[in-house]
């Protein structure tokens, strides 16, 4: 299965990754690092703190 990590103020794909799983892709959202030193997020740059279990 593929992830798309998609930006919620540019719309682009930031990071792909590919796990074990069924086939497919899931789109998760979250701010890439370019929008975030623009809007001004002092912290390191993260996934928002979003975590997915399996």
């Amino acid at each position: 299965m593929k992830i798309y990590h998609v930006c919620e103020y540019c719309q682009q794909v930031y990071s792909a990754d590919e796990v074990e799983g069924p086939e497919g892709a899931v789109r998760l959202n979250g701010t890439c690092e370019d929008c975030a030193l623009e809007l001004g997020m002092n912290e390191t740059f993260t996934n928002m703190g979003q975590h997915f279990y399996n």
